[in-house]
């Protein structure tokens, strides 16, 4: 099983267990933030533009950190925005790209690792994710894995009706590939929706989202997704979602 699969498992099973009293994107960012072993994270559309939106945020840390960077216009995040780049820093360890973001962190927090990841699921900087764990820790996944994590959670979020994702040149709510299907097309995705909720008993909008994140890293379309799905090709619950440490680079 590729790793790809293993981080679809692991973000499948991690969102089971989410209540369906949050928007879809705060249900992804925790999800995700648990997938990568952070210990908080944060979901930022269009980071250093006008537009800029934070979408959620899982704790006040993760708070705090957004409003630093947006405030003094420098840290992981806007330089990961700016460059399409993972972005990597270990405050405290005296890295002098950032001094004010490192002075008022260490100020805030002491020592604390923050990781930086663009959402790019079409090659275009969407926005960043960004996350942090202790000082004496790693994330549980490697730089491609958590860079695939971080664009399948922006294919859902593109799809997201609800989601504020007003950035040049993506339009919100239901995209044209859903527009233009035909009916017999948006029922197959509809049953391969509801079977994906008896499988793993999640709401509709977490069924959907994981059957275009699955189709992104299968470089499928929706439709061909819930063909196998409905013809019991892909069952989720089936998935294995061993975690091993990914030792990609």
């Amino acid at each position: 099983m590729d790793d790809r699969t293993l981080v679809l498992a692991r973000l499948a099973r991690t969102m089971a267990l989410q209540t369906d009293s949050d928007p879809l994107p705060h249900r992804l960012c925790r999800s995700a933030t648990d997938v990568l072993g952070a210990e908080g994270g944060a979901i930022t559309l269009a980071y250093t533009g006008p537009e800029r939106v934070t979408l959620c945020v899982t704790d006040d840390r993760a708070a705090r950190l957004e409003d630093l960077q947006d405030l003094l216009g420098q840290g992981p995040g806007p330089t990961a925005y700016r460059t399409g780049h993972q972005v990597h820093v270990l405050v405290g360890d005296g890295d002098r790209r950032w001094p004010q973001f490192e002075s008022s962190v260490l100020e805030a927090f002491g020592p604390i690792n923050v990781h930086a990841i663009p959402i790019r699921p079409d090659h275009t900087t969407l926005g960043v994710f960004t996350c942090h764990v202790g000082s004496d820790r790693g994330l549980l996944l490697g730089r491609s894995s958590a860079q695939f994590l971080a664009d399948a959670v922006g294919v859902a979020l593109l799809r997201d009706p609800a989601a504020p994702v007003d950035v040049p040149g993506r339009p919100p709510g239901t995209s044209d590939e859903d527009k233009q299907a035909p009916w017999s097309s948006r029922a197959q995705v509809h049953q391969a929706t509801g079977m994906v909720v008896a499988q793993l008993g999640i709401g509709p909008a977490d069924a959907l989202a994981l059957l275009r994140a699955h189709a992104f890293a299968r470089g499928a379309t929706l439709d061909e997704v819930a063909a196998f799905v409905t013809d019991r090709v892909l069952d989720f619950s089936q998935i294995d979602d061993q975690t091993t440490r990914s030792t990609d680079s």
